[in-house]
């Protein structure tokens, strides 16, 4: 008698878990109190746009590999320096399919900088 009742919850649930799957590639979130924390510790004399900010990733190990990580990191900061701070598992913003959060702090880089061209300039 229960068994009918139970069977389409059940079927929603697994259906949610397989669409959630689906998005395999890491996502940026808010990084961790940690890395907040060292980010904001080191924005003193700086420009705005040189201002250090944090970031998180999730991922999931059993889908993402260290490099993709990576990658993801260096896109969402744009080029700049890079500190991994730490990592946690679960309650950190994360969905169910991708538990892993890895933070950062992103030193961004100095786009205002003119490099010196190869060719010369006309005058």
């Amino acid at each position: 008698m229960l068994r009918g009742p139970l069977i389409g919850p059940l079927a929603g649930v697994f259906l949610l878990l397989g669409l959630a799957a689906c998005s395999t590639a890491p996502f940026p979130v808010d990084g961790s109190d940690v890395a907040a924390a060292e980010a904001e510790s080191q924005k003193a004399n700086l420009l705005p746009r040189l201002q250090p900010y944090a970031f998180g990733l999730c991922y999931n190990p059993a889908f993402d590999e260290d490099q993709q990580i990576a990658e993801e990191a260096a896109y969402e900061c744009d080029g700049g320096r890079l500190e991994r701070k730490d990592e946690d598992f679960f309650w950190n913003g994360c969905s169910i399919s991708q538990p892993h959060r890895v933070s950062f702090v992103c030193f961004p880089p100095d786009k205002a900088k003119r490099r010196p061209s190869a060719e010369p300039q006309p005058q």
